[in-house]
Order: structure tokens, then sequence, then C-alpha cells
């Protein structure tokens, strides 16, 4: 695979509290593998359930951090900088001015918590619930964050939640969920933002991109055209990792470029 126009638009460093990767090696490992840049998208998430995380840090200070980085990188990789933020409801407004501060590159827009429970470290969230049950209900509020909060460029790995639950069979066809998955998508496509086809998927063993190739070729039916590649990395050997896994999948569903952000508008690179 022909790393020189890839973007990996969803990478962690120190600045996230689950992740002590610093910023310069993770930059290092990507001039390794020759891609053409690399989104540092550090966790925000505004009142996060588990405290023991937090997932919060001076946005300002991040931003001069990561400019002193870029300065010395010029010459071998576009540096970008982003931010994941973590939607909840009652963190909306709160989300949107850290926004407001960042001149980020890129925005990504991720449900990490639903209805107070973290979905990765507080396992409540799926007590008394079918598998059914608790997947819609997560995607319902992918659906309310992205039609409540529209200051974002990516919305993050659709299907997060299949990582947790310790279900024997953790996947999310599109069929079983299409009426709502069809709303999320119309939203995405209406708003002209972008799909994350997150690699972590096949680091938890999933099998699969998230979202799987069902759902995003219902993206493409749909007439959903921004996709963006992210490997989710908090480790180095992670970065970029499965890309060409995700390249041939895009390829299956008829895509033929894939998209990065830069000053929050869609930058396009034929695969």
């Amino acid at each position: 695979m022909n790393n020189h126009c890839l973007v990996d638009s969803h990478v962690h460093t120190e600045f996230s509290d689950d992740c002590t990767v610093p910023v310069g090696l993770q930059l290092e490992r990507a001039v390794q593998l020759g891609l053409k840049g690399i989104a540092l998208t550090d966790h925000y998430d505004i009142d996060y359930p588990n405290k023991k995380y937090a997932f919060e840090f001076d946005v300002a200070a991040r931003r001069a951090y990561i400019t002193d980085f870029k300065n010395k990188f010029s010459q071998k990789l576009e540096l970008l900088h982003g931010i994941e933020i973590g939607i909840q409801p009652h963190v909306i407004e709160q989300s949107r001015n850290i926004v407001s501060q960042g001149c980020f590159d890129c925005v990504i827009s991720s449900i990490h918590a639903v209805d107070g429970f973290s979905l990765c470290s507080q396992h409540d969230f799926f007590l008394h619930k079918t598998q059914q049950e608790a997947y819609r209900r997560y995607l319902e509020e992918i659906y309310y964050s992205l039609c409540n909060f529209q200051d974002y460029d990516i919305v993050g790995h659709i299907g997060y939640i299949r990582r947790y639950g310790n279900y024997d069979d953790n996947s999310m066809p599109y069929e079983d969920y299409r009426d709502i998955l069809d709303e999320i998508l119309q939203v995405v496509i209406r708003d002209g933002k972008g799909v994350e086809i997150n690699t972590s998927g096949f680091a938890y063993n999933l099998g699969t991109a998230i979202p799987d190739i069902s759902i995003l070729q219902r993206y493409y039916e749909l007439g959903g055209t921004i996709v963006t590649l992210g490997s989710d990395a908090h480790r180095v050997e992670r970065v970029a990792g499965d890309f060409d896994q995700a390249i041939k999948m895009l390829k299956q569903v008829g895509f033929t470029s894939v998209a990065y952000f830069k000053e929050r508008m869609p930058i396009f690179e034929k695969i």
C-alpha cells in the first residue's frame, strides 16, 4: 500500500488521559510509515462519568506545543491540529465553547458515554438490556448528538460500543438497525460531514473496521462521499494500523478517494 497519500485522522498522545505516548513518538512513527500526514485528536470529554479519567486539557497550551512540533516536522509530515470531542446531551454548549477556542483543523464527534455510564469501563450500562437494546440506545445517542451539535467534521467510530459488552457476537449489521442508521447517515450527508473508518476494530478482534462494510455500503448508497481513515492509536505501533484492510473495504464499496480535514475543510486523495 502506498502511504504517501494517506493521513491518519485519529491519533492520541500524552494529552489524552488514557494514553502515555509523547507527541514526538507518534510523529516519528508516521514519518517512518511514509504517511502524508497525521491528525492529533486527543480526547476532550467534559464530565466523563468514570472519574478515574480526566479527559480535558489546556486547549491553548496544547496548541502551542503542537505548533512547535509542526514547525520541526514541516518538511517530513503534515501535522494537523485536531480534537475528539466526547458528546453527552448536557455538555453540548460547553463542547461548542471548547471547539471555538481551538482553531482546529479537524473535530471528531464521538459518543463514549450513554445515560451517565462510560461504555468502556462502567458495564452497568449493559445491565437489564438485550444486546439490541444496548446498541440501539447507543445509536440513538449518536443521532441526538449530530442533530444538536453541528460544530464537528467527522463522526467518530459508529459502532464503538461493539468493543464492549462482552457479547459472543459483537457485530452491528446495518439490517438490524437500518432505521436509526439511515437517520444518522442522512444527517451526516445533509450537513456535509464525514464518516470515519476507524481501524481499531481489528485491534479489538472485532474482525472489521468500525463501522463495518454493511454500514459503509449504505452511506455510499445514500450519497455519502466523505470518508476519513483513523487508527484511534493509543500506542505507537497502532498508527495507521490496518489501513490496508480499510482501503480494500472502501474500494469494494465503490469509493475512489479518502479525505482528511485541514482548516475544517475536506481534502480528497485518490486511493
